[in-house]
């Protein structure tokens, strides 16, 4: 009996070190994948990139004003820059709604721009003009969406090249790489992205990639510089935006010759936040290799 309850003690010990060598990976892991990004970035915030627009009363989310998320530490002599555009319908939300994305992004050493810009359907209401009405049902047979639509895009276009300008007489100051500049956005935001990158000509800085997270663009023949790199996520039970936005962009660009344009559609994902969590949770290391070229 004596010698049964020696060797049951022993078995009982040696589970008991497995245990708490268990335990401690398990802990280890566990701590080190719940490490906040935020204590890896440096927030600069309502930073003015250009005059406060007329006839905005006192909307902030109006307002030309944009957020810095800045990598902590970084050896980089220059920082690519993310300037990404939220949506809303141009009619609501804001540049802080998404911090968890452009902190999650700045990690990986990305300075990451996030504005505001004249929501042009918030303080005009046209019936008709948004999003859902001219997108939902897939390609309009016109080619054309609402003139209202139509203004808003292009206002809102206005506003991010003027935050590229001001990327551009900033970059010293910042250490920013004006020769790796992506614009991005969701929804509304990626409508934005996508007319500022494809369908603009402009002078002030050029555009190296565009991520389009579930827009679209108007009319494919508006596209301009149709060879800039387009990543674009979509989800294939979208109805705010059919994805049928996303395959012909996508079409497009490849017939145009953009080898890299690159479509990821989000089986049984819908419109906005399930489409953010899956990028956030799944694809962020996605979008960093995009925009490293790979």
């Amino acid at each position: 009996m004596k010698k049964n309850g020696v060797s049951s003690l022993k078995t009982s010990l040696v589970a008991l070190v497995l245990y708490i060598s268990l335990s401690t990976v398990l802990y280890g892991q566990s701590k080190q994948e719940s490490v906040d990004d935020s204590s890896l970035v440096t927030v600069e915030q309502d930073i003015r990139y250009a005059t406060k627009p007329d006839s905005i009363n006192n909307d902030v989310s109006s307002d030309r004003l944009l957020d810095i998320y800045l990598p902590k530490d970084s050896k980089q002599a220059k920082l690519p820059v993310y300037v990404y555009v939220h949506g809303g319908g141009f009619s609501g939300g804001d540049k802080a709604q998404h911090k968890v994305f452009c902190t999650k992004l700045a990690s990986h050493g990305i300075a990451v721009i996030t504005i505001n810009y004249r929501l042009y359907l918030k303080h005009n209401k046209i019936s008709g003009a948004s999003c859902r009405a001219n997108m939902s049902k897939g390609l309009p047979a016109s080619g054309k969406f609402n003139a209202g639509l139509h203004r808003a895009i292009a206002i809102a276009g206005e506003d991010a090249v003027l935050a590229l300008k001001w990327i551009k007489d900033n970059a010293k100051k910042y250490k920013f790489d004006t020769k790796d500049v992506t614009i991005s956005g969701g929804s509304a935001g990626a409508m934005t992205a996508l007319y500022t990158g494809l369908c603009t000509k402009y002078s002030k800085i050029n555009v190296k990639n565009i991520v389009n997270l579930w827009g679209g663009v108007e009319n494919n023949e508006q596209i301009v510089n149709p060879k800039v790199p387009v990543l674009t996520f979509h989800g294939d039970k979208d109805d705010l935006i059919s994805v049928e936005y996303a395959h012909s962009l996508h079409r497009f660009l490849e017939q145009k010759g953009n080898r890299y344009s690159k479509l990821i559609i989000l089986e049984g994902i819908g419109h906005g936040g399930p489409a953010y969590k899956e990028v956030i949770n799944n694809q962020m290391e996605t979008i960093v290799d995009f925009l490293k070229g790979k």
